[in-house]
């Protein structure tokens, strides 16, 4: 069988889809696509606890989707991944569609 993606790159994205495989997860990637921020407004948003997003942006920061800077006594994350867009995009438009 032929296939476009190596071996490590089917990994590497393989454990990116399954970081994106939370509802919260990809909720929190959409919004940050947006911009970049920090926990408090995210945790606004959401209408979770603090400390739930902050689990979540482990896992989606462990599999190297976004990233942290400190600013002050704010910690501000943005993505990492710009092919993140696209994908978010094509979700849109297929839950238009469904």
């Amino acid at each position: 069988m032929e296939s476009c993606i190596d071996a490590a790159g089917a990994e590497r994205y393989a454990q990116a889809f399954k970081a994106l495989g939370h509802p919260m997860r990809l909720q929190l990637v959409t919004g940050l696509l947006s911009k970049e921020c920090n926990v408090k407004h995210m945790t606004e948003c959401l209408g979770v606890a603090q400390a739930t997003v902050s689990q979540q942006l482990a896992v989606l920061r462990a599999a190297g989707l976004v990233t942290h800077e400190r600013r002050g006594n704010q910690v501000c994350y943005r993505v990492t991944r710009p092919w993140l867009r696209q994908l978010v995009r094509l979700i849109a438009r297929a839950q238009q569609e469904d």
